[in-house]
């Protein structure tokens, strides 16, 4: 502030002190805070800048010569110390976009003789767009076209900064020498690499070019460190590490690399080794007031943590969380992942508060899915242990939400979140809603195979204790003898005089693997897999292939029939379950708006027909019942079985037979007429309809799993719209509608489901089962 303004401003403040006080303080505060000193050497100063997008005047231009421009710019920058160089702005996170002060492009205008470049410089804080002076090159010098270019960019830079009086400092600019002039050939065959394409594309172009340029090498290597082997990058840093041709940001940029390579590949020790090594490299440069500075120590910290040196890892991401925010970057992905193995490390270290404050701070930041999922859980029980009951509930219903529209509610992480939230009821008060929710995870093992799960076995060493606080010595013995059968026996845990519930650790990152959207949980997948390819079809008699019986399938009838019926008494999940499938209830009466597909119905069978498929057609006359089976079978239908077994089939107007493989694709197969056998029938009409499917003792058995999941898929995908209730085998799926993926609800009793012989036994078995945290967001079942 000069002199003038002081004294201009001094006078206005004591006529303000005689008039109005506020004002006066007002003025002495604005005063105060204009004339404290700013150094030059504080974090403020820093420049932050990024490379735009090159723009064109006239008609003509060159996309090849673009390109290569703004890779060699790029590279050029990356050199750059006393300034945060960002990237190229087309690549960068928002964070990054939000923070970078000035973003540097040009306009190109090509002539008859040769290029001109006018650089242009883009200032955040002062709004306006500048332009320097044009620079002018002919074609056959384009070699020099980087170092010219870089010369007027660094020099608009400056001169920004000088005449605007921005209290900026100036980045120390790295020009191009001479040597790293291109010959007009050299630059025409450069500009033909085009870093999007294949690697066999890019590989074949490299090996024919041969000449002094360190951008060369560096893309050279860039497109070895593709292959991705042990030997490659063993070779590719021998190469590299005392190479005095190479620049260090270079040596940087392949350690680097390579040590994310080993990271998420879980080789730990070696991630280190290579992370410490770029680490120095990035030191050497001279440019440790950097977001890749930040990201290499975070890197570096990261792989200690997961390698078992926890404490060697505190300085590593204390000092990575530090420079992240002094280079206002904290929203930064990058940033955002440190400090969540940060706020982990910190829990791990009995430092659960400032976990807590670290964990929280992130959530909503660019994590979704599955990996919100499992942040949610970690601060759950961050919260949990605090005692902080009411947070960790609020918490664990927003989880829901997510694991339900992510069709995630048999993943090991939402089993162990619900876990969890059993144990917060209980602290809430609420021990009958949390036993109710234990006792839910411990029957899922009749649906698939939990038992060696350890949520399973937390669940019954839960139940254990509430038992045991509940003063019922009985159901404790009983559920802490299952608790100690399945559990490692150095993993048994003494029952508790108080109430302290087996809860499990806090999950890293990098330590799950992330599920298929497209495929089932393993859970899932391994019950389906139970039982495909069990038989092979070929090889059995068409007798066999054909076995029925009436009644056999008889616990479907019962599940539609409780579902369908208005004055059924439903539990909560049945009661969401029919909400899902059929919404107004009235619509259905009688099967109506349904329609059902019974794929490998028997159809041949010497005495019974379809005998299954009849039942459901007659239990509910207003459903539309397809008969789905092999062409062959149909064949031997349509000659062999007597007329009278066929008429009785024909008699029921709701039946339609579709000659088609059970896993071809539905696109292909549901509309051609061709394949439907009555054809004075129509096809049905599945728009706004909902979708019933059984598979049981046909593809269920008969096809292997590589067929059966692409079956899943693509019925998903092409009945998105409609909502799928699905019994394969004993299991029963469900998708909801606008959704592609199925999810496994509950399962049928065995009754029926004996391919060997015939038994109408359930062996105490219920009708049915369904998992009570499958159907609804609601975990209060």
């Amino acid at each position: 502030m000069s002199r003038f303004q002081k004294n201009t401003l001094l006078t206005f403040s004591l006529l303000a002190f005689v008039a109005y006080a506020p004002l006066y303080y007002s003025i002495r505060n604005a005063i105060k805070k204009e004339t404290l000193l700013v150094t030059y050497d504080s974090p403020e100063t820093v420049s932050y800048f990024s490379l735009g997008d090159w723009e064109v005047t006239g008609k003509e231009s060159d996309p090849k010569t673009l390109r290569i421009l703004s890779e060699l710019i790029d590279f050029e920058f990356q050199k750059v110390t006393g300034g945060v160089y960002l990237g190229k702005e087309n690549s960068l996170s928002s964070a990054k976009k939000q923070r970078s002060n000035f973003l540097l492009f040009g306009t190109f205008e090509w002539k008859e003789k040769g290029i001109e470049f006018t650089p242009r410089l883009s200032s955040v804080e002062q709004k306006s767009t500048y332009s320097g002076k044009s620079v002018f090159l002919p074609y056959e010098e384009r070699g020099k076209l980087v170092s010219l270019m870089y010369q007027s960019l660094s020099h608009l830079f400056d001169e920004t900064i000088r005449l605007h009086r921005l209290i900026k400092r100036t980045p120390e600019w790295k020009f191009p020498s001479e040597e790293e002039f291109l010959s007009e050939s050299e630059f025409v065959r450069l500009s033909e690499y085009d870093p999007k394409s294949s690697y066999e594309e890019k590989n074949s172009l490299l090996k024919t070019l041969d000449f002094s340029s360190e951008y060369l090498q560096f893309i050279k290597i860039g497109l070895s460190l593709e292959k991705k082997t042990e030997d490659s990058f063993k070779e590719i840093w021998r190469s590299v590490d005392g190479n005095f041709n190479l620049s260090t940001y270079t040596k940087f940029y392949v350690a680097k690399n390579i040590a994310e390579f080993y990271f998420t590949k879980k080789e730990f020790s070696k991630a280190i080794e290579y992370a410490t090594a770029a680490r120095k490299e990035r030191e050497s440069l001279k440019s440790i007031f950097h977001s890749d500075y930040a990201d290499t120590i975070s890197l570096l910290g990261k792989a200690l943590v997961l390698d078992g040196k926890k404490e060697e890892a505190v300085y590593y991401l204390t000092s990575a969380r530090k420079l992240y925010e002094t280079l206002g970057l904290l929203k930064d992905p990058s940033s955002v992942e440190n400090s969540y193995f940060y706020g982990l490390l910190l829990y791990d270290l009995t430092q659960a508060e400032l976990a807590s404050y670290e964990l929280s701070s992130i959530r909503g930041e660019v994590f979704e899915g599955p990996d919100q999922v499992y942040l949610d859980f970690n601060l759950a029980k961050v919260y949990y242990d605090l005692g902080r009951y009411d947070a960790a509930l609020s918490l664990l219903k927003d989880q829901r939400q997510i694991i339900m529209n992510e069709s995630l509610a048999n993943h090991d992480i939402a089993l162990y979140s619900y876990n969890l939230y059993a144990a917060t009821l209980y602290k809430s008060g609420k021990w009958s809603v949390a036993k109710s929710v234990w006792e839910s995870i411990v029957n899922a093992k009749s649906t698939y195979g939990i038992e060696e799960k350890p949520y399973h076995r937390f669940a019954l060493f839960n139940l254990a204790v509430l038992s045991k606080l509940r003063n019922n010595p009985e159901q404790t013995e009983t559920y802490y003898k299952q608790y100690v059968r399945l559990s490692p026996y150095g993993q048994i845990v003494d029952l508790p005089s108080a109430d302290r519930f087996e809860i499990g650790k806090t999950i890293y990152p990098y330590t799950w693997d992330k599920p298929n959207p497209n495929s089932f949980t393993d859970l899932e997948e391994r019950t389906i897999r139970s039982y495909t390819g069990r038989y092979l079809f070929n090889g059995q008699d068409e007798e066999i292939r054909a076995r029925t019986y009436e009644n056999r399938l008889e616990d479907t009838n019962l599940f539609l029939d409780d579902l369908l019926n208005a004055k059924a008494f439903l539990s909560k999940p049945m009661s969401a379950l029919r909400k899902t499938l059929f919404g107004d209830l009235k619509r259905f009466e009688k099967g109506n708006q349904i329609v059902f597909f019974d794929i490998g119905p028997a159809l041949n069978h010497p005495e019974y027909p379809g005998v299954t498929s009849l039942a459901v057609a007659k239990h509910f006359s207003g459903m539309e019942v397809v008969l789905w089976e092999l062409p062959g079978e149909v064949d031997l239908f349509l000659k062999k079985v007597k007329p009278e077994l066929k008429d009785r089939l024909y008699a029921f107007p709701n039946i339609r037979i579709l000659s088609a493989d059970g896993v071809g694709e539905f696109q292909s197969v549901y509309p051609d007429p061709k394949n439907w056998i009555l054809r004075n029938r129509p096809i049905p009409n599945l728009k706004g309809k909902t979708i019933i499917i059984r598979a049981a003792n046909s593809i269920d058995i008969y096809e292997p799993y590589t067929k059966i999941l692409p079956h899943f898929q693509n019925i998903g995908s092409e009945l998105k719209d409609n909502p799928i209730l699905y019994f394969f085998n004993r299991s029963i799926l469900l998708k909801p509608a606008g959704k592609e993926k199925f999810i496994l609800i509950g399962n049928q009793s065995i009754r029926g489901f004996h391919h060997n012989f015939q038994s109408l036994d359930r062996n105490g078995e219920p009708p049915y089962s369904i998992l009570p945290f499958t159907v609804s967001e609601e975990v209060n079942q």
